[in-house]
């Protein structure tokens, strides 16, 4: 069998829990803490909360402090992190612990903010959030 056709009966055996399976590797690969810090240093981003369905913008600011706006005009305050492996540490005011994990490049200018899913039995990080669009600095005053 070759290997396109063995892929092919996997998919079909496994349907939904493919995407469970899939490494990050394959959608482009963890951002080294680099690429995060390049990405996300004093600039705003505009952004899609996948699980809660609402669009939000975050402004990461060099001290650390995070604001964001959500499109219902809720306002939070926090502060932002990076680990040493590019993880992206965000914790708002208010919460108990900060929300951690990856960002994984789209290939098209997009970026999907990941985090570890306890509820997930298979282990494995879930796409939380969805980075749209970056703009410099903090031009809506967040």
């Amino acid at each position: 069998m070759t290997n396109r056709m063995t892929l092919e009966v996997l998919k079909w055996l496994l349907g939904p829990a493919m995407a469970v399976l899939a490494l990050p590797a394959q959608a482009g690969g963890q951002l080294s803490v680099e690429e995060v810090r390049a990405l996300l240093t004093d600039r705003t981003v505009h952004a899609r909360h996948e699980k809660d369905r609402y669009n939000f913008r975050n402004y990461y600011a060099p001290d650390g402090s995070a604001k964001q706006l959500t499109d219902q005009g809720e306002k939070k305050s926090g502060t932002w992190r990076l680990d040493s492996d590019g993880t992206l540490c965000v914790q708002w005011e208010g919460a108990a612990e900060a929300t951690c994990g990856p960002l994984i490049a789209l290939g098209d200018g997009r970026y999907k903010r990941m985090r570890t899913n306890p509820k997930n039995i298979m282990g494995g990080l879930t796409h939380i959030v969805t980075f749209e669009r970056f703009e410099n600095g903090n031009p809506g005053g967040l």
